[in-house]
Formats: structure tokens, C-alpha cells, sequence
């Protein structure tokens, strides 16, 4: 983490941060896949917007805590002190030994049905069965 760097954090700075962490600690394993995964792929604003947006959402889950950050403006180079202070809180995050699966998969959107799937599976059951 050179100075250059740290002033203005460039995208892809951010995202081998983000994928050199997962692979030391398995913080936020699923998160991402294919294309988001190949800093590369991502080259449109809305696509980095996008990717941010992921990281910071589950970071804040993590933690229990909104961090004052905006995508857009880590993508144009601007406030480059709340993008630090949004990498000591991955850190943070990332080494509290907390298994991050469930805060993934309510990032993902994959949680919030779970729970009402297997009310209404059961609900689908009952009907079946009479």
C-alpha cells in the first residue's frame, strides 16, 4: 500500500485488495462470480459502481455499521479519506473470524426469501395433501 496509491485509490487497486483478501481469509467468499471476479471485465462506471456497491454493502453488514461512502465517488477518484477509512473497516470485517455466507447471500438477495420460502412451501403442502 504505496502512498500513490492511497491518495487516490484507482478501481482496480481496490478490487485485488478486495480478491487478495478473499483469498487470505475467505471474507466474502460468493459475492462475486465470473466476469466481476476479473478486474479486467470491469470496465464501464456502472460495472465498477456496481462492484463497490456489493463490497460496501456487505463490509456494513459485517461490521453492523453504515459507512459514509458513495460508489460514484470512489469510481471518479473523489474523498479518497472515507475510501481508507471504508479499507480499515474491510480489514476490520475481514479478520474478525466471522463467517461471512449469510451476509453474502442477503447482499445477493438471497436471504430475504428464504425464510418465506419454507413458510410457503409448507403452505403449498398442506393444500396438496387435503
Amino acid at each position: 500500500m504505496t502512498e500513490k496509491l492511497l491518495v487516490k485509490p484507482p478501481f482496480r487497486y481496490l478490487h485485488d485488495i478486495f480478491t487478495a483478501t478473499n483469498q487470505a481469509t475467505g471474507f466474502g467468499s460468493g459475492l462475486y462470480s465470473g466476469g466481476e471476479l476479473d478486474a479486467k471485465s470491469i470496465a464501464d462506471k456502472e460495472a465498477k459502481v456496481n462492484f463497490l456497491t456489493k463490497m460496501i454493502s456487505l463490509v456494513e453488514l459485517v461490521i453492523g455499521d453504515e459507512i459514509d461512502i458513495r460508489p460514484a465517488k470512489i469510481v471518479a477518484g473523489q474523498e479518497p479519506e472515507k475510501t481508507n477509512f471504508f479499507l480499515q473497516n474491510m480489514f476490520r470485517a475481514a479478520t474478525a473470524g466471522i463467517d461471512t455466507t449469510p451476509h453474502v447471500n442477503r447482499v445477493l438477495g438471497l436471504d430475504d426469501g428464504e425464510g418465506e420460502e419454507g413458510e410457503d412451501a409448507g403452505q403449498q403442502e398442506d393444500p396438496e395433501e387435503a
